[in-house]
């Protein structure tokens, strides 16, 4: 338990919180982990996600899931940033409320079906559109009683792959976000040759 626990430490320390330089934005992704490590303290299972031709995810762990979301790049871009609410490509939330989402162990999620007892908030109306291939989209799925799924997965045709990215951040959690490099305001320049780094960065199953 202490184990997990400093891990997690460790992952806000040198991770997400080295994304923003706002000590406000700092203090709710650190409160955010605390939180997770609470849980984890307490038997809690980390949500995890696999994923196969669809895309379709399949979840497992002891949370339940509030919400699922898929970010795409922007324009003139090939990897997504996270967290970017101007390109969320599509969403659901849990229809009876942020608490009483379907348990996520064993659960299926594919983009564009709509799972029961969930509202889809993006895109409102008609059908989801089409994921580009040769593009790496971020994931997110958001889970209650346990730390959330999530990562990014590069689409070839309509298979996809789960894969890091190193060094890549969002410059803040809402309004204008921007890609930056990890722990600066750098801008994140993206690889020349996406096809070898997604090669290079590949996440075993």
């Amino acid at each position: 338990m202490q184990d997990s626990a400093r891990s997690l430490f460790r992952r806000c320390q040198e991770g997400l919180s080295e994304c923003s330089k706002d000590p406000r934005k700092r203090f709710i992704i650190t409160l955010t982990f605390a939180v997770s490590i609470i849980a984890t303290g307490c038997g809690e299972v980390k949500t995890s996600a696999r994923v196969q031709r669809g895309p379709t995810f399949l979840l497992s762990g002891n949370g339940r899931l509030a919400s699922f979301r898929i970010y795409g790049p922007k324009p003139g871009r090939v990897i997504a940033t996270p967290f970017d609410n101007k390109f969320l490509v599509w969403s659901v939330h849990a229809s009876a409320g942020y608490f009483e989402g379907r348990p996520v162990e064993a659960l299926v999620v594919e983009i564009g079906r709509i799972p029961a007892g969930y509202t889809q908030t993006v895109p409102e109306a008609g059908k989801t559109p089409r994921l580009n291939s040769g593009t790496i989209y971020y994931f997110f799925a958001e889970t209650t009683n346990a730390p959330p799924a999530e990562g990014f997965f590069y689409l070839a045709d309509d298979v996809p792959t789960l894969v890091v990215v190193p060094g890549l951040c969002q410059s803040s959690l809402s309004g204008d976000v921007q890609p930056v490099r990890r722990g600066t305001n750098e801008p994140y320049i993206e690889p020349l040759n996406l096809k070898q780094f997604v090669q290079e960065n590949l996440v075993e199953q």
